[in-house]
Formats: structure tokens, C-alpha cells, sequence
């Protein structure tokens, strides 16, 4: 376990957050484990996210996963007062996060030149659906919308059913997109002459850049006649007599081992699967060669034997049974946090292990407006103004 003193690469960095939901709070939280200090700033009533169910005590468990280590206030923007916080917490930091939709920050006064006028350091991020400009560009966007625009429904579907991808992919996808441009954009900032700059960060672009390489291998080569190649499946499930594994046969020695595996030794010469080219034209029919066997054996058996031949293959588990799995144990893929105020929950790791200045959890995500008056003493209020502040709905 990583040693609590050990520095942490984003230390020292302030981040305000003007975001809701999952695209914007992911990224956040990230820049978080990594040791900014990310000051959420809150709409009286909270982050909708903080309400989905299941919730524990006034906090919702979703809302947990995407909003650790951070500091929560509660500012009502429709207010002078608020926006005046708003700004003075911006006037010193580094970074900006929003998600509203394009051009909700420069109604407010919040927009990046006019922040950028009081700290030129700064990096002020946008995430929207489709970016700042473009025909799109004033539309709702949702993770599914996205999914369906960019085709990737149609891919996943089969019989010319699309099928969506039932995991907010599209705005998590977004965030680790925002998270590394902002650190790009900090390392710029170091190296040349420490001004900040604006990024947009589209839930479209950044969906297409991730999900789509490989589906448009087709339409890479323009030139009229360029090689194409048929779509290749290579998503298999095998049924055995307790559940499901999946496997992946490329080389010829992934193949001959999986034949011995499933006792069907014979196809190792069979002149349909004898090649890479010969097996990718013809996967539907290996893997079916393999589904009678499969059905005969038990899970454990098949993992332990696919082991063995050095075959890649692990069983589809249930998320019950993955929390269960060594390795996702010994790496903290997921752990146990001891709260004072929730009690024992269950949280998700950093996904890099940096082994000079690891990430690490230091808190949950915070109370609705639980640092609302640490921050706003920070800005030299008092406590006579922030309580004239809360009685007027500028604060909560």
C-alpha cells in the first residue's frame, strides 16, 4: 500500500468544478486521487447525481464513485453574492471544469476571458456534447445518444438489432480525455511562459476517438480499389456446465491449444483453420467447434487447463463474483474505505500505479455544501456574512 507522505504528482493544484453528473466529476475525482484539491462547486439542492439510488445517509452511491477527495460548496449562481464567490475562488486557481451546455458559463460571468483577465495562469475546460461550435453544437447530448450517433449501437448488435452499451462509457471516456488534456496543458504551462488556455472537450469527439479504430478500418484507405476485409467476430462466449467463459485464439498456438483443451485435437491440420487469415474468415464455425466440448466441462476445469497452455481465457463473471477475484484483490482494483461517517464502503482504485507518487483515497465524496464555510472563511468572510449570505440563498 502506497505510503500516505509520499508526494502526489498534482499537489499544490486547485481545481474548481462547476459540473454535474459523471462527464466533468470524473475528472475531477482523477485529478483528485492524483492530489489536486478539487473544490465542487454545487447548485443550492446539490449535484443531481447525489440522488440516484442506492444512497446511504443523504449520499448516493453513484454520486461516491465519480466525486471522491473533493470539497463540496453550495452556491446559488443566480446570485451576485455567489457569483462574486465563484470568482474570487477562481481568481487563484489552476484549472476550471464545466459541463453546462455552451455558453452558460459566459452568461453567468464566469466564461474564460473573463476569468482569464484576473488569472492568465489559468486552464478553463469545457466538456459538452459536440464542442462550442458546429451544427450541433447547442443540442442535448446524453451517454446513449452518443452511443447511437457514432454507430458503435450497430457494431455491438447482432441481426441488424443495435444494442447499446449499457455503461455511462461515452461521458467516462470524456473525462479521462479532459484529464489528459489538462495535464498537458499544466505541463505546457511549466515549460513555456505560464499562461493557461481554454479546452473543449466534446462527449462526440472523444466517444469516436476511443470507440472507433478499429471499426473503421474499412474506410481508411480512400484510394478507389484499397484492400478491405469482411467484419471479423471475435467475441465468442462458451457455454460450460456452470457458466461462461470467453476466450481469444489468434496464433496458431493459441489455436492448437484450445483444440487440445476441448479434446478436439484433429482441427490442428484442418486446412479451414490452419492460418490467421484462415481462422478470421472462418470464426463462427471454429468457435462452434469448440461449444460441444465446452458445455461438458466445468468453468474451474477449463481455466485451469487454458492456464496451462498459456491460452488467454478467463470466465464471465457476475460483478459479485469479479469482487471475489484474487487479482482484482491483491491489485485494490477495488477496496474497502473506512468512513467516519458511512461506515465501510466499497470504492474503485486509481487505474495506474505510479510508483513514486501513487494516487490514493484520502476521503469520500464530500456532503452536499460540507466545505462551505472552510472555503468561504478561506476568502477572509465572516461568519455574520455568510450567515446573511445562507438567509438570502446565495450560499448554503
Amino acid at each position: 500500500m502506497a505510503d500516505d507522505t509520499m508526494k502526489r504528482p498534482c499537489d499544490g493544484i486547485r481545481v474548481i468544478e462547476f459540473c454535474t453528473m459523471v462527464s466533468g466529476p470524473f475528472a475531477g475525482q482523477m485529478l483528485a486521487d492524483l492530489g489536486a484539491e478539487v473544490i465542487k462547486v454545487e447548485a443550492i439542492g446539490g449535484d443531481p447525481m447525489r440522488y440516484v439510488r442506492p444512497e446511504h445517509k443523504g449520499i448516493g452511491a453513484l454520486f461516491l464513485h465519480v466525486n471522491r477527495n473533493k470539497k463540496s460548496i453550495g452556491l446559488n449562481l443566480k446570485s451576485p453574492e455567489a457569483i462574486n464567490i465563484a470568482r474570487a475562488l477562481t481568481a487563484n486557481a489552476d484549472v476550471v471544469i464545466e459541463n453546462f451546455r455552451p455558453g452558460v458559463m459566459d452568461r453567468l460571468g464566469l466564461g474564460y476571458e473573463s476569468l482569464k483577465a484576473e488569472n492568465p495562469g489559468l486552464i478553463f475546460v469545457s466538456i459538452s456534447g459536440f464542442g462550442t461550435s458546429g451544427p450541433y453544437a447547442d443540442r442535448a447530448a446524453y451517454d446513449h445518444v452518443i452511443q447511437g450517433l457514432t454507430g458503435i449501437m450497430r457494431v455491438s448488435g447482432t441481426a441488424g438489432k443495435p444494442v447499446p452499451v449499457r455503461n455511462i462509457i461515452v461521458d467516462k471516456t470524456a473525462s479521462m480525455s479532459a484529464t489528459n488534456a489538462i495535464l498537458a496543458a499544466l505541463l505546457q504551462r511549466e515549460r513555456a511562459d505560464g499562461d493557461g488556455q481554454r479546452i473543449s472537450v466534446s462527449l462526440l469527439d472523444s466517444f469516436a476517438a476511443f470507440s472507433l479504430p478499429e471499426m473503421i478500418v474499412n474506410h481508411t484507405f480512400l484510394e478507389p480499389g484499397a484492400d478491405t476485409r469482411p467484419p471479423v467476430d471475435i467475441y465468442h462466449p462458451l457455454e460450460t456446465s456452470d457458466g461462461y467463459v470467453i476466450g481469444h485464439i489468434q496464433l496458431d498456438a493459441q489455436f492448437a491449444a484450445a483444440c487440445r483443451i476441448f479434446g478436439r485435437e484433429e482441427l490442428i491440420e484442418d486446412p479451414r483453420y490452419r492460418t490467421m487469415a484462415e481462422r478470421a474468415i472462418h470464426f463462427e464455425q471454429m468457435w462452434a467447434e469448440f461449444a460441444a466440448p465446452a458445455r461438458g466441462m466445468t468453468t474451474g476445469s477449463i481455466i485451469e487447463a487454458a492456464n496451462e497452455h498459456s491460452l488467454p481465457m478467463a470466465p464471465i463473471n457476475t460483478v459479485e463474483e469479479f469482487l471475489e477475484d484474487p487479482q482484482g484483490q491483491h491489485s485494490r482494483a477495488h477496496f474497502v474505505h473506512q468512513d467516519p461517517e458511512l461506515g465501510p464502503i466499497r470504492l474503485l482504485g486509481y487505474p495506474a500505479a505510479l510508483e513514486s507518487s501513487p494516487a490514493r483515497v484520502e476521503a469520500r465524496a464530500p456532503f452536499l455544501a460540507e466545505h462551505t464555510e472552510e472555503l468561504l472563511h478561506e476568502l477572509g468572510i465572516d461568519d455574520a456574512t455568510i450567515a446573511t449570505y445562507k438567509a438570502a440563498g446565495a450560499v448554503q
